[in-house]
This record gives C-alpha cells, sequence and structure tokens, in this order.
C-alpha cells in the first residue's frame, strides 16, 4: 500500500493513543496534540486548545509549580515522570505525567513533549495493597508473641518486634536469614526437608503441643515452644507465617506440678501404712477397757493409749511438714 501524502499518519497515531499528548515548543507554544488531550482540557476547563497557544494558559494553579518545575528539567535534557490526582466534579483521578526533551534530525532539541495517562484504576489497587499490607505489619506488630514470615526458601522475609525481645536478635540480623538461625543444632538436621514438605502439603499446624520442642536465643539459651504454622500466597508465591509462644515457664511449672503430685502421692502411700499400727493399737486397746479389766490393768493400758496417741499425733504432724516442703519446692 503506498502512503497517501494527504493523510497525516503521525496525527493519526497520536489521536489513537489512549494518553493525553502535546508538543511544546521552548517558550510553550503548542506545537500539536491528539484528540485525547483536547478532550481531556474541554473536561477539565471547558477551554478550547489550538496549536500556537501558549500552554501555560491551560494548566490549572494547583498544577503550575509542578509544571515548571518539570518543564525546566526536561530542558535541561533529563526525562522526568510524577504521579499526580486530578480533580473533576468532586471526582479524584490518578495520572502520569510524563515530560521529555524533543530533538530534531539535528539532534537540536526544539520541544518538549508532554505524555498525560490515566493511572487511576492502578493507583488506587497500590494504593488498597498499600493500605492492606499496613494493617497486616500493624496487626503483627502488635501481636504478643513472636511472628515470622518465611519464604519457601527458609528465609526470614519479615518478623515483628516481639521477636526481637524473645529471641534478642535485632531484626537486621534475621531478615533475609535462614529460619534455622532459631533452631537449636542439635535439631536442625531434616529441617529444611521438613520445610519443603510443609509447602508441597500447606494445611494449618501446631508444634509442641503434645511434644517438647526448642528454639535457640542469639546467647545460646533454648527456649521451649509451640508454633503454629499457617500458610497464604502473595502475589503467587507461597509463604509461611509462624506464632511462636514461650511456653518455657509453662513447662517448668507444669513438672513441678507433676512432680508435686508423685511426691504426695508418694508421702500419702507410706504414711497411710503407718498410721494404721497406731490407729490399730488404740482401737485394740479401746475394745480391752471396753471389756471390764481390773484397775491396774486399765492404767497401765491407759498408758499404752497415751503412748499410741503421741505416735499418730506425731506421725500426722509429719505427714504435715513433709506435705509443706514439697509443695514449697
Amino acid at each position: 500500500m503506498i502512503p497517501d501524502p494527504s493523510v497525516n499518519y503521525a496525527q493519526m497515531v497520536l489521536d489513537n493513543s489512549t494518553d493525553a499528548i502535546v508538543l511544546m515548543g521552548l517558550d510553550y507554544t503548542v506545537l500539536a496534540f491528539n484528540q485525547n488531550l483536547e478532550n481531556t482540557i474541554r473536561a477539565y476547563s471547558g477551554k478550547i486548545l489550538k496549536i500556537s497557544d501558549d500552554y501555560r494558559n491551560f494548566v490549572i494553579a494547583a498544577d503550575k509549580e509542578v509544571f515548571f518545575d518539570l518543564f525546566q528539567k526536561a530542558l535541561s535534557g533529563e526525562s522526568v515522570t510524577i504521579e499526580r490526582l486530578a480533580s473533576l466534579n468532586d471526582i479524584s483521578i490518578w495520572f502520569e505525567y510524563k515530560m521529555n526533551p524533543t530533538y530534531n534530525k539535528e539532534k537540536t532539541l526544539f520541544g518538549i513533549c508532554l505524555r498525560a495517562k490515566n493511572i487511576d484504576v492502578r493507583k488506587k489497587m497500590e494504593i488498597a495493597l498499600s493500605e492492606s499490607e499496613q494493617k497486616f505489619r500493624n496487626l503483627i506488630e502488635s501481636a504478643p508473641n513472636p511472628i515470622l514470615i518465611v519464604d519457601q526458601k527458609g528465609k526470614i522475609v519479615h518478623c515483628n518486634i516481639e521477636t526481637e525481645n524473645t529471641f534478642g536478635f535485632a531484626r537486621e540480623e534475621l531478615i533475609n536469614q535462614s529460619v534455622e538461625q532459631l533452631v537449636p543444632i542439635h535439631h536442625r538436621k531434616g529441617h529444611d526437608r521438613l520445610l519443603e514438605g510443609y509447602f508441597q502439603a500447606p494445611r494449618p499446624m501446631r508444634i509442641g503441643k503434645n511434644q517438647v520442642t526448642s528454639a535457640v536465643k542469639k546467647d545460646g539459651t533454648e527456649i521451649q515452644v509451640e508454633v503454629s504454622l499457617n500458610s497464604f500466597v502473595v502475589n503467587q508465591t507461597n509463604y509461611v507465617s509462624a506464632i511462636i509462644v514461650d511456653i518455657t515457664e509453662k513447662v517448668l511449672a507444669d513438672n513441678k506440678i507433676q512432680k508435686q503430685i508423685i511426691e504426695l502421692k508418694e508421702i500419702a502411700r507410706i504414711q497411710s501404712h503407718e498410721i494404721r499400727s497406731p490407729l490399730a493399737n488404740i482401737l485394740g486397746l479401746i475394745d480391752l477397757l471396753e471389756s471390764g479389766m481390773s484397775e491396774d490393768t486399765t492404767s497401765e493400758i491407759y498408758s499404752y493409749l497415751r503412748k499410741s496417741a503421741k505416735d499418730l499425733d506425731h506421725l500426722v504432724c509429719d505427714i504435715v511438714k513433709r506435705t509443706a516442703i514439697s509443695l514449697s519446692k
């Protein structure tokens, strides 16, 4: 097909662009523009743009300072891009503005090209995503327990302030480091395979509930922990969140209680046998008294009865003492 010399193909290309485009001379004179720009200016200001107009007359007051700054940078040979929020009839729309120096065939600067692109949908999605991420980070930071976000390579990509408080590492020492840094050396063997297996079949999981598991602090101290795992996907990338609960004191308290229970049971077992002897003596002596014996024999029985009662009192006091010692440990 032979090009028709009467057709301005360049203008056709400009008019079919979804961007608003204007080419200005070095003195702000309008040299060329497309239909989209003409329609945009008419919608925003009601003005009609023509060739040879001074483009500064079509820049709204709120944008004049930014416009002149960009224009001067473009005059110095710099290409600049900014994002601005424009308002029309109480409706705010995001635009991306690009200003580029334009050269002729002799590579001499003869004008500045301004291109405005409607990025409202993309920008509002970015803002919504940023706000969502900020809420997510605020939620993690306000959590009372350490929380780690780990990628498929086992690298820590985010952690909260409670992680620093619990493990003694600064956040900068953990980010982009292997999560195995918090795993005791004697538990690290096979940990990478466990993580790989979890990513292959992710599911909510709680580690340490029914069996003792541990983590290690920066100073080498081991603590007993429960770890709740869950998976999520962001931008088609899989991550694992790990909520860590330090149960060291709970485990120690539980162990102490179990030890006390065992000791008390043993005390009860031993003392129950020892108590039966003086108690049996007392009951036997009472039977003898009730059988009607002589005064001399009765006096002797009372003596034995008193001794058996004292023995029983001594055993009871001993039980109380040993029980108090056991509970205070």
